[in-house]
């Protein structure tokens, strides 16, 4: 395991290069939240969730999306879990404030969000890639059917909740009319989305090696013009990059403040006072329009290999 490797997933005292010990981390969370957190549905879908993104789980084929990776979900989980347990830290009350069921709701949600980019065994001659826009309905629909056979299966309906990471449905749409729990739990889910691939160590690289490789893929970035010609939106890796700041300040930094009401607050309570991830989001960020303002991106040296079977098969469609 490279150096590289180790410290960014040597995260507040853990090891988190594979599925298990993510689950280890993330049961060690749940269960100082919830004295009658029974661990073993959770463990099975961190179980689940490798082999359906190795190839292995019944119906699906193997991950070929390399940003959108397993890696990706686990993250995901994870931040999920930290913010459910500063959530509960900071209402302090003697009974949980969302619960151990919903707690476990939240993380399973997290998990399986993007599983929707995982092609059907009838899907071999497409890309992951090409299923971005309507990844999240699959994902739900998985999880719904998913759920009813858990031991949360009151909570099946409740899949839908992962259109809280879908841009293009209004975040009132995805939460209006839900109680207060789930409300939360779908402001924590979309919160968790992007603060787990915009923190990371290797977020500006992933960005230009394998996101624009999947939009590349996918077809998915050509629009047209008012006038009826064809705009790549992002013609280069580098404009990619270019354009993310504007992202972050037009659409992201909007979500997690007004959408999602600032609940990577919750975060910090967990980390005890400060919180890594949005600190790794700004560090990012400010480093990148640093890259910029030189007009020089040859900073963006390191390489991080996907957590997806090899060889990368990474279809053109």
């Amino acid at each position: 395991m490279t150096e590289d490797f180790r410290r960014n997933h040597l995260f507040n005292g853990e090891d988190l290069g594979n599925a298990g010990n993510f689950a280890d981390a993330v049961c060690k969370i749940l269960d100082r939240c919830y004295p009658n957190f029974d661990p073993s549905f959770v463990r099975k879908g961190f179980a689940d969730i490798e082999d359906a993104f190795f190839g292995r789980f019944p119906g699906l084929l193997a991950c070929d999306t390399p940003y959108h990776d397993l890696r990706h979900s686990l993250d995901t989980a994870l931040v999920m879990a930290r913010m459910v347990d500063g959530f509960e830290l900071a209402h302090g009350a003697d009974e949980p404030a969302l619960g151990v069921s919903e707690g476990c709701l939240a993380v399973l949600l997290a998990l399986y969000h993007d599983i929707g980019f995982l092609r059907k065994e009838t899907e071999s001659d497409i890309c992951g890639s090409s299923l971005a826009h309507d990844h999240e309905q699959r994902s739900v629909d998985f999880m719904r059917t998913y759920l009813a056979k858990s031991p949360f299966p009151e909570f099946a309906s409740q899949a839908q909740l992962i259109h809280a990471t879908n841009f293009a449905v209004p975040i009132s749409q995805t939460l209006s009319g839900l109680p207060q729990q789930l409300l939360v739990i779908g402001q924590m889910l979309g919160t968790a989305d992007l603060l787990s691939q915009m923190s990371g160590r290797y977020y500006l690289e992933n960005c230009r090696d394998y996101l624009f490789q999947e939009f590349a893929a996918a077809a998915a970035d050509p629009s047209e013009s008012p006038t009826g010609e064809e705009v790549i939106v992002y013609p280069t890796p580098e404009d990619l990059l270019r354009k993310t700041p504007i992202f972050y300040e037009q659409v992201v930094r909007l979500r997690l403040e007004e959408d999602f009401s600032h609940m990577y607050r919750y975060l910090a309570p967990h980390f005890g006072g400060v919180d890594p991830h949005m600190q790794g989001m700004q560090r990012n960020l400010a480093f990148l329009n640093d890259l910029i303002a030189r007009n020089d991106f040859s900073l963006l040296h390191r390489m991080s290999k996907p957590l997806m079977p090899e060889p990368a098969n990474f279809k053109s469609s």
